[in-house]
């Protein structure tokens, strides 16, 4: 079934962010982890959200956008959002 599995997405990428534990950075403290993993929460709840019919970005987990509701899209825009800022600091997501 279709919805299970892009609802299951939507679940691995909100877990990928939500738990600071799954981030790791050569050096880096648990309480950096912590004040990077806030700092970067809080830009992507306030990081602008894509309109409503706007294609998906090209290679982005969004390619299911006409199939999740719009809570669900701005989910994974605001889980995506917080993954490149995380990325960008210098953290990558343990296996």
């Amino acid at each position: 079934m279709k919805i299970s599995r892009h609802a299951w997405l939507v679940s691995a990428v909100l877990a990928a962010c939500a738990t600071p534990a799954h981030w790791e950075k050569p050096g880096a403290t648990e309480a950096a982890l912590k004040e990077d993993s806030e700092q970067c929460r809080i830009q992507a709840s306030l990081a602008p959200t894509p309109q409503r019919n706007a294609p998906p970005p090209s290679g982005s987990a969004t390619v299911t956008t006409g199939i999740l509701s719009r809570q669900e899209q701005l989910a994974v825009h605001e889980a995506e959002q917080f993954q490149k800022c995380m990325t960008g600091k210098g953290y990558s997501l343990k296996r």
